[in-house]
């Protein structure tokens, strides 16, 4: 067979001859075309490899700002939250009520920096944190009148007497029979009032103050109550916002995924 072969392109080497051109342009062509092909799949690769590396680096980017954003936003919070919790306790000493109030609107604010970049779950926490730096602010708002002008009592004379004392003694006899619901608890809470006027240290603002305090029995129950839940509450936030900023990873650093990455289990 391919010795015929042989003899069939002897036979007609003249015609071949004037092909061979036609075949090198034609295999020319076809080089060029698929040179071409493979230059421009490659091309085409390329460019979804940069768009995919442009994608990963401005998540990157989003998720390193976002991060930034609640961390500043968190601190803040925890920020407004103490110094609230602080100017509360302060109130049962001195009347620092209008500073409070400022302090409350601007936790108020923290607050709602945080609903709008953190996660739902932190958002809950500070909600419960929030809600327990205000029952602190209440109770002092309250209360905090009556505590200051009861103190007043125990402040000495100059002649080193205490003209309160008296009046302070039977204030908090009043308390115990008002808790102990004493049959005698409204004779005692008149005594009470009258002791509160004839020492002469209160203005009658203060003296109904106090008065009118008596049957919510002894404060220091309730600040105790107050302060737990608020201690509960900051531990509660700061652990899981800690626990979102990543502030619990070796060096503190918050894990960014690149494409297709799923978070690391916690060591």
């Amino acid at each position: 067979m391919v010795v015929g072969l042989w003899h069939w392109i002897e036979r007609n080497s003249a015609g071949l001859s004037l092909l061979v051109p036609f075949l090198a342009i034609g295999g020319g062509l076809l080089g060029n075309w698929l040179g071409a092909r493979i230059q421009a799949n490659g091309g085409l690769a390329q460019a979804s490899a940069a768009r995919e590396a442009a994608r990963i680096t401005a998540e990157a980017s989003r998720l390193a700002a976002l991060r930034d954003e609640r961390r500043l936003a968190i601190a803040e919070f925890v920020r407004g939250a103490r110094a609230l919790f602080r100017l509360s306790w302060e109130l049962y000493h001195d009347d620092r009520e209008e500073e409070a109030r400022q302090a409350h609107g601007a936790l108020s604010y923290a607050y709602a920096e945080v609903q709008l970049c953190a996660p739902g779950s932190i958002v809950l926490l500070a909600g419960g944190l929030l809600e327990a730096a205000e029952d602190a602010w209440f109770l002092a708002r309250s209360r905090g009148p009556a505590a200051r002008s009861t103190r007043l009592l125990l402040v000495p004379a100059a002649d080193g007497g205490t003209p309160g004392l008296l009046a302070y003694d039977t204030v908090r006899a009043a308390r115990i029979a008002a808790a102990d619901d004493h049959s005698d608890r409204d004779a005692i809470q008149v005594q009470a009032m009258r002791e509160l006027r004839r020492c002469g240290l209160l203005d009658e603002r203060q003296v109904m103050a106090v008065y009118m305090d008596i049957p919510h029995g002894h404060l220091v129950a309730a600040q105790q109550d107050r302060g737990d839940a608020y201690a509960a509450a900051l531990h509660d936030f700061v652990d899981a916002a800690r626990e979102s900023l990543g502030a619990n990873r070796e060096g503190g650093v918050e894990w960014i995924p690149e494409s297709g990455e799923t978070r690391p289990a916690q060591i």
